[in-house]
């Protein structure tokens, strides 16, 4: 069975430019047979049925070009339409592009983190430290976050700050007792500010951002140093417990 030919709805400015140039012929072909005559406009001077024609038509041309314009603007706009849609999903594809490549970021960041954890913890448990650990046992240690548990050493130096919340001496000193102590902690804040900077350029809503700062091991850790270090605006952390911070010179027990 032959399905229907189906045609081109018709723009309904087009509509009105044929119904109002149909009219005008068939309005200016009657006057010319009923007013002027056949007869007496055929014998007219050439220069003579040429202006007749050129006032007849000019109308419809001035018509249809007007028609064209308002056909063209609304082209214009359509095209318009298609080239923001086009940019925007660029943006999302270019977006989407970032976060890949963010991701892929994302882990050998955490294993450097977890490398400076695993440094600066055996700098305050090892032998040159309190010698809770041996050089063996930290190596055993280290084989463990190698094999993808980037946040063990994390994880080992919150355990620590924890154990000595009330005692903000002691956690100065597991921070920034010594020039590498400080160091350690210096580059770990300092590459964590950067993987926070590239979660807020991937993602408008925040969302890695917060995961990233509230979700993880070494975000925790993160907000511990600044808040030991006393940043302002750092909230207190896990509920209820937080770190005692150092009184200030002057100030009474």
């Amino acid at each position: 069975m032959n399905e229907p030919k189906r045609f081109l709805p018709m723009d309904w400015r087009v509509l009105l430019g044929l119904v109002v140039t149909v009219v005008w012929i068939v309005t200016g072909l009657i006057y010319l047979l009923s007013v002027v005559g056949w007869g007496n406009f055929v014998h007219l001077p050439t220069a003579d049925i040429g202006s007749f024609l050129e006032g007849a038509f000019a109308p419809l041309a001035f018509l249809w070009l007007v028609i064209g314009h308002f056909m063209q603007q609304t082209e214009i706009s359509a095209n318009t339409r298609a080239i923001k849609l086009q940019e925007k999903s660029a943006q999302r594809l270019e977006l989407h592009s970032r976060q890949d490549s963010y991701f892929k970021l994302l882990n050998l960041v955490q294993e450097q983190l977890g490398g400076i954890a695993g440094f600066h913890y055996m700098s305050v448990a090892g032998p040159t430290g309190t010698g809770e650990i041996t050089g063996e046992e930290f190596t055993e240690q280290r084989a463990i976050a190698s094999t993808g548990d980037h946040a063990w050493f994390v994880r080992k130096m919150i355990s620590l700050i924890i154990t000595h919340r009330e005692d903000p001496d002691r956690v100065q000193e597991i921070l920034f007792g010594t020039d590498i102590r400080r160091r350690h902690t210096d580059n770990y804040t300092r590459t964590f500010a950067k993987l926070l900077e590239q979660a807020r350029a991937v993602d408008t809503e925040s969302m890695l951002e917060d995961a990233l700062l509230n979700g993880s091991a070494q975000g925790l850790y993160y907000r511990m140093i600044t808040y030991a270090r006393g940043d302002e605006g750092v909230e207190p952390f896990l509920g209820a417990i937080s770190i005692s911070r150092p009184q200030a010179q002057g100030d009474t027990a």
